[in-house]
């Protein structure tokens, strides 16, 4: 606005040396204000006719921004999209900021670290507060409760064994369970427990054993420790062991059940609804999910917080682990660029039209206003150069006028 005066004051100024010099024949000053008036009266003029009708009069071409806000609107789209927003453009850019790099540097930072676990802490401190909400409680107990309800446990289970048991993975488990058995039978006070046990089971064994004095409840436990570590290191050499093939085909035909038997899947379905109603197993989980909650907010608290602490770490860990690994910041940044080029085509046209939709939206009076506001006191400058311009070469007309005369 102060611009917008100083140009208008200038144009007074011209108006009242013209009428002055007129009056006095000052010939040289009566030219220079005559042509600084045309001059400013022309510019103004062509100010004006951007963003209104001058004196409000229908003049042809004038208003040239409101009547052509559509166009403008399009044409500024069209410019975000093909230089700001095209894959190249931005992929070059993101090549050259080198995205890890900047990244593991930024964490390396101390105060960075720390600024992140505060605001880990923060935003945990308030998901416990929200989820300690009794409604958002009952949502999630409803929901929860609902999708575990309608889950095919029978199926999935299934399908994870199939996965599980591809290509004889599920030997590999079979295996450890076989050297810990092994390990185990081989102990001194695993003997002593199967004897024991066969003592119990056996009593007259055990009588007789007593009253020859032959150890017979002994032997017996020994023997059958022997046979098992026999068997075991069969079935643990023998790929192709009867046991083995025995246990593929209990494994193979479980998991047939699970798919197929209804009775088996309906077993499956009555211990997952049990559960769901099981009113120990929801004070189990409400007590441990109360008790870590406790001490959670408590932790969050304190001023030496061991969670924030353990988020810091964290994340100074991670960044110095990304600085000392070449390799994977080179692999980040080629999946950035990599993903980069399809998201930008998708997204880019719905950036533009976002932006034509916004201007479109606009008021006349308001983009007028908007455009004003911005780049208003750079257009009075061109007011003010008319002013002083138009003078100038009107006093160059007037002295090479006197000089041809």
């Amino acid at each position: 606005m102060r611009m917008k005066w100083f140009a208008t004051g200038l144009l007074i100024l011209a108006a009242v040396g013209y009428f002055i010099s007129e009056k006095y024949r000052l010939y040289y000053l009566s030219a220079f204000t005559e042509a600084a008036m045309v001059g400013a009266l022309a510019d103004w003029f062509a100010v004006v006719a951007l963003f209104r009708r001058p004196l409000n009069l229908p003049i042809p071409h004038t208003a040239i921004i409101p009547r052509n806000k559509d166009r403008i609107a399009r044409g500024l789209s069209e410019f975000i999209q093909h230089n700001f927003l095209s894959a190249g453009a931005l992929m070059q850019r993101i090549a050259e900021f080198q995205p890890a790099h900047t990244l593991c540097r930024w964490l390396l930072q101390p105060a960075n670290a720390d600024t992140v676990a505060t605001y880990a802490s923060r935003f945990l401190a308030y998901a416990l507060a929200a989820i300690d909400d009794e409604r958002v409680q009952r949502f999630l107990q409803r929901t929860v409760s609902a999708g575990i309800g309608k889950l095919d446990l029978a199926a999935a289970s299934a399908q994870l064994l199939d996965l599980l048991t591809e290509n004889k993975r599920h030997h590999a488990l079979l295996d450890a369970a076989l050297n810990g058995l092994d390990d185990l039978l081989a102990k001194e006070e695993t003997r002593g427990f199967i004897a024991g046990e066969v003592a119990k089971s056996a009593p007259l064994l055990k009588k007789i054993s007593d009253l020859l004095q032959l150890n017979l409840d002994e032997r017996a436990a020994l023997k059958i420790v022997e046979l098992s570590i026999a068997k075991i290191s069969e079935v643990r050499r023998d790929g192709d062991h009867e046991l083995r093939r025995k246990f593929d085909q209990y494994v193979a035909g479980f998991i047939q059940r699970l798919k197929h038997d209804p009775d088996t899947k309906a077993a499956v379905a009555r211990i997952r609804d049990e559960l769901l109603q099981s009113p120990a197993l929801a004070g189990y989980v409400a007590g441990f999910w109360q008790q870590f909650r406790d001490w959670l907010g408590k932790d969050l608290q304190e001023k030496n917080s061991v969670t924030r602490g353990r988020i810091a770490s964290l994340v100074r860990a991670f960044g110095e682990q990304l600085e000392a690994d070449r390799e994977i910041r080179q692999w980040i940044d080629e999946q950035i660029l990599r993903a980069l080029p399809p998201l930008v085509e998708e997204h880019r046209a719905k950036i533009g039209r976002f932006v034509e939709d916004q201007i479109n939206g606009w008021q006349e009076k308001k983009l007028v206003e908007e455009l004003e506001r911005h780049i208003g006191p750079d257009l009075q400058y061109i007011r003010i150069n008319g002013t002083l311009v138009g003078g100038l070469a009107g006093l160059v007309i007037a002295a090479l006028t006197q000089l041809a005369t």
